[in-house]
């Protein structure tokens, strides 16, 4: 997927396709992003990306971009996206019941980019109990 710095991408509708063209009735789901400037997240089911940027600026807050930082392999904004996935994570489990990703009724699966623009992927792994 294409991810702007600071974007965000809507992985629900993905992920629940994906479950339910796994033939897996009941187990889990692994959902990995592999990457050091990236984040999985789970919100209020919002579609547009600009309604994240209450997250994404309590992130700023928390991780401000600062030339100060002992590891920049790019620039700034690089080492701070790395403290940013540190903190949010890039790895998650769901359950798998009669097909179907288990979700709270208003949650919702996002991927996070705090660097980029880059192209990301997601690598899920569906698993029968």
């Amino acid at each position: 997927m294409e991810c702007p710095k600071d974007g965000v991408v809507q992985l629900t509708e993905w992920l629940r396709r994906c479950v339910r063209e796994s033939g897996v009735q009941s187990g889990i789901a692994v959902l990995s992003a592999p990457h050091t400037t990236s984040g999985i997240s789970f919100n209020p089911y919002m579609l547009k990306p600009e309604d994240h940027q209450d997250i994404q600026q309590a992130l700023d807050r928390l991780i401000p971009m600062r030339i100060d930082y002992a590891h920049q392999f790019d620039n700034p904004a690089d080492a701070a996206g790395h403290n940013k996935s540190a903190l949010m994570g890039t790895n998650t489990t769901f359950i798998v019941e009669g097909g179907e990703l288990v979700l709270g009724s208003s949650q919702g699966v996002f991927f996070f980019e705090f660097d980029g623009p880059r192209t990301q992927r997601c690598q899920l792994a569906v698993y029968s109990d």
